[in-house]
């Protein structure tokens, strides 16, 4: 995830009221929200693959035009040198976001250095969005996914590993399917470069940095509604003790 220029002080305005031409205001207080905001995803990173449950509702003046943790991160994440892509459910909160935050769009997933999608539905080919190089692997896109998280939102059980995890933990992947977990095998192959992703439920968020593996267990598979379609491109060949958050 890129840090630089996160936790400037500017925009986001912290009026009860509306903000210019009908746009719904922001956070009430952006520096101590965007502070929460930014300790929580950083607590995501650091021990991923858990759920860190949030209400940010509060945060703000009134309900924001996206889901209230896609709608956080967005604003703390994101600022005028920012390219953001905004998946076809989420652009009609271009215009709020870019009052409140400045942001350039993007244009296209690949150019965009935060892409947001709102499910797993909407989410592009993780090898389409921005890798890094291998000399500035820092200069990958940072992905923030809604529509995941949920109670019995179904997906693929894994076991994640990695730094930040002690030993394998079971990851029930509500909401991610298959797809997502293929994609996601051959983004964690090209480490040191791929993509950071935060999954953004409602009430929580956890942190899937590039770092981290995903082992579905074999012979589960929970699909209570239909798989996702994230496209993918082939590089390489218990119980969840996690609690809802909402």
């Amino acid at each position: 995830m890129r840090t630089e220029a996160r936790m400037r002080t500017d925009g986001g305005t912290g009026t009860g009221g509306r903000s210019g031409g009908g746009i719904a205001p922001g956070f009430r207080d952006y520096t101590l929200a965007s502070q929460a905001v930014f300790r929580l995803a950083l607590s995501a990173l650091s021990r991923p693959a858990r759920r860190f449950p949030a209400d940010f509702a509060g945060l703000f003046a009134t309900a924001p035009p996206m889901p209230v943790m896609l709608a956080a991160m967005a604003l703390t994440l994101a600022d005028s040198l920012t390219p953001v892509w905004l998946s076809p459910s989420l652009e009609g909160s271009a215009e709020w976001l870019t009052f409140h935050r400045s942001v350039p769009s993007a244009g296209t997933p690949e150019l965009a250095a935060l892409v947001l999608a709102a499910s797993p539905e909407e989410l592009p080919p993780l090898w389409e969005l921005s890798q890094g190089t291998d000399r500035y692997p820092d200069r990958s896109a940072t992905v923030i996914l809604g529509g995941v998280l949920a109670e019995n939102g179904g997906g693929v059980p894994a076991m994640a590993s990695g730094p930040g995890i002690r030993e394998a933990e079971p990851f029930e992947g509500h909401g991610l399917g298959k797809e997502f977990m293929d994609a996601w095998a051959e983004n964690r192959a090209a480490y040191p470069q791929g993509v950071d992703v935060f999954l953004a439920g409602p009430g929580c968020l956890a942190g899937l940095p590039r770092s981290v593996s995903l082992r579905p267990i074999s012979g589960r598979w929970f699909s209570p509604r239909p798989a996702g379609t994230v496209p993918t491109r082939r590089r390489t060949g218990n119980r969840s003790r996690f609690r809802h958050c909402a």
